[in-house]
Parts: structure tokens; sequence; C-alpha cells
């Protein structure tokens, strides 16, 4: 028998397939961990291209410097990279007490204190650290071409100096997380981020617009009015942009620093050449796992993996899905939206979008040209109104796929889903 890993939760679990199938392995190309990543840093601080280094940056300074980073439902190693940059505002003459840490939380949930002194690390204890609240205190920095009044953090403005630091990742509407996507939907008002991601549907084509995929940056109108709203919020601000690639293993694989969008693109660009995995051919079975915790944290985050992986699935196959869900499904809208049918999702959204109505009908999308059968911890009535097939465990998994399983000609298996961007070439 054929064995395979994926991860779960906190943990993974292994599953058995007969060995005279074909399957294979779909995971990122390699990617070589920085010998020295705080060093790395350090150099693109030190010399961004057409951008002020840090150390002038900071040398004249006045106020508060405040560093703006992404939530607990993404890995980039914050709590390595913190210290890392509040000893260099140190070293450059700005003290703990003038350094404040915003979490850039979007609509997501505030985590508790013990999840968000995890996550953020010795620098937790060192300077203040508060989460983003999209009802305010926000100020108003305009409104974009596409209509979208740009409401953002006050704090933002008030800072001497701001430095953003996120971690790139393949995102299945925005295109790619970081960058922009720090300022909106990371420290923006509900209104606003709701706006933005309306931008998803093609109104005149009556589904989603044919840009909006993950990999998508220009010409992607949710990522173009991104960063028209990053722009708009940042005109005045003395600020400056780290982006980075977290390898596989959750080491540092790229550093880069300087003006929002250029720092962001080429770490896009890298991202690319190592997260994009060409398949000859679709599979009548995809076996994967939305990346384990965090990933999987909830039904929200546990779906951008689903995307990432369904590309390579025939119509009428099957999906044997690994999402923990130790927090349930991530937002109320998700029970609002789930009941409905795909026209009536749709619709409703068209009169009014919600922040993650269109998860709902992303998910019917595919459980609709699926089978798709999840092993989760999620409610499982919940999971059955989405078209979702809940087991508790992999060998309910094998007995319900067991028919499919033999006359299976090809099966993928995907361990990483969150960070594998599958796509057939032929």
């Amino acid at each position: 028998m054929a064995i395979i890993t994926l991860p779960y939760n906190q943990t993974s679990v292994m599953m058995e397939l007969p060995d005279d199938k074909d399957v294979r392995t779909l995971h990122p190309r390699e990617m070589a961990p920085l010998e020295d990543p705080q060093d790395e840093l350090r150099r693109c601080l030190e010399g961004p291209p057409r951008w002020e280094p840090l150390e002038k940056m900071a040398e004249k300074v006045e106020g508060n410097v405040l560093i703006i980073t992404q939530d607990h439902t993404r890995v980039n190693r914050k709590e390595t990279v913190l210290p890392w940059l509040i000893d260099l505002l140190n070293e450059y003459g700005v003290p703990d007490e003038r350094i404040k840490i915003l979490i850039a939380l979007g609509s997501h949930k505030k985590p508790t204190d013990e999840v968000a002194r995890k996550t953020v690390g010795p620098a937790f204890d060192r300077v203040k650290v508060v989460h983003h609240d999209p009802s305010g205190p926000l100020i108003d920095c305009g409104t974009t071409s596409s209509g979208t009044k740009v409401n953002v953090n006050a704090a933002l403005k008030e800072a001497g100096m701001v430095i953003f630091y996120g971690a790139v990742v393949h995102h299945y509407f925005a295109g790619y997380g970081g960058g922009r996507k720090l300022i909106v939907p990371g420290i923006a008002s509900l209104e606003t981020i709701a706006s933005n991601h309306s931008l998803t549907w093609d109104l005149e084509g009556h589904g989603r617009h044919r840009m909006v995929k993950s990999g998508s940056l220009d010409g992607n109108p949710v990522s173009d009015d991104m960063l028209e709203c990053a722009r708009l919020a940042l005109e005045g601000v003395n600020y400056i942009s780290i982006s980075s690639v977290i390898t596989p293993e959750k080491e540092f694989g790229f550093f880069a620093a300087g003006e929002i969008y250029d720092t962001h693109k080429s770490a896009c660009d890298f991202a690319d050449a190592h997260f994009i995995v060409p398949c000859e051919r679709q599979a009548d079975i995809v076996i994967a796992s939305a990346g384990g915790f965090p990933k999987d944290i909830n039904l929200i985050q546990s779906h951008k993996g689903m995307d990432n992986v369904s590309h390579v699935l025939k119509p009428g196959g099957t999906l044997l899905y690994l999402m923990g869900c130790s927090e349930g499904y991530g937002n109320q809208a998700i029970l609002d939206f789930a009941p409905l049918d795909m026209p009536s999702i749709r619709a409703k959204l068209e009169e009014h979008y919600v922040v993650y109505g269109q998860t709902v009908h992303a998910i019917k999308e595919k459980t609709s040209k699926f089978r798709v059968i999840v092993m989760t911890g999620m409610d499982n009535d919940l999971a059955r109104t989405l078209g979702l097939t809940p087991v508790t465990n992999i060998d309910e998994a094998l007995e319900l796929m067991k028919e499919d399983i033999e006359k299976a000609e090809l099966i993928y298996h995907v361990s990483r889903g969150d960070i594998t961007v599958a796509q057939c070439m032929g």
C-alpha cells in the first residue's frame, strides 16, 4: 500500500492507497532557506532600491514608529522578524517605548491574548501591541476610481514612521496576499473592505470576474483597487514596506524592502517560481490538506487551499479535503448565506455586498462540480448545508471513496494546499 501524510490542525494523519494506483504528489518547488535571514533583512533595509534606507528614516523620525503586520491566521514568522526590527530601530536611536505594533486584523475575529502573545512572540512584552478595530478610530483617505471609500486606522497617519511587514502567498481572489493587503483589508473599515471585495463580481458576465483568481495581480480589479486604496492611504506617510516569502518548512526564503508595490511584486514573482505547480492533466481524485494550523483554523481560511487544488480535478471528480477548523466557520456571514442557493447568494451580494458571503458562493461552486468529502472539526450540519460531505476520520473517508478509488486512473496528493497552486497545462 502507498502511504501518504496530510497535515490536520496541529498534527497530521496517514492514509493508505492501493499500490496499483497512479498516485502523484504535488508540492512546491524546493525553496532554499536564507543562510542568514536576519542579515539579509538588514541588507534589504540598508539599501532598498529607489527608497530611503531605514537607518536614515529612523534618524529623522519624530514621534512614534508604527509596525503593521499580518494577524494570527498568516504564517510570516512575525515572532522572529518583529524583535529584529525593534532591535534595528533601537540601534538607530528609536527606543522600545516609541514603537507600537498594529496587527492588521481586517474583518477577522480578534484572537485571545494567549494566541496574540504566541504569534507576536517576544515583541509582545517589549512594545505596545494593538489589534485593528474596523469600527474605529478611522481616517478618510479619499475614494478610488472604482468607488471604494478609503477609511483606515487613524494610527497610520499619526505615526512618525510606518514599517509594513507581511509574507506573500497566493490568494484565490486578491491574486496574492501581503503588500497592499496590509492596508485593505488589513487596517480598513468594514465598509471599505466590502466595497473592495465586491469587485470580485463581473456584473455583466454574471459570475466572478475572469481576472479575479489566484496569481492574478495587475488587471485584477480587486487587487488593483487594493493598491489604489493603499496609495491613497499612504499619501504623506513616511513608510517602508517589507515583503517576505516563507518556505514550506516555515523558514525565510526571500526578503525585499522599499516601496509597497515594487517589494510586493518581487515577492509575488518569487512565490510564482516556487508555488505554482503545473500538471499534465486533471485527476479523478484529489486528496489534499488545507496545510494544518493556522491555515485550517476556520472554514474561511481553509477554503483558500481548497481553491488552489480544485483546478486539477475533473468535473464530477472527488476531492477529499482535510481542514481542522478548530475555530469553526469563521464569520457569521457563513451561517447567513449557507442555506441559500447560488443564484440567491449572488442576488443578495449584488444588492448589498457582505464580506464572506462570496466565500459561501465559491464553496458551493465547488460542491456543484465535484464530490467534496471533508475531514473536519466543523459542525457537520453546516458542512452538509454547504454541499460538503463530512467525515470524522480517514477510515470513514476511505469507505465512502472505495468505488471512486477503484475506478480512478489518476490521483493527486497535496499535503500543503495552502501553498501549492496546482494548474493544469493540458
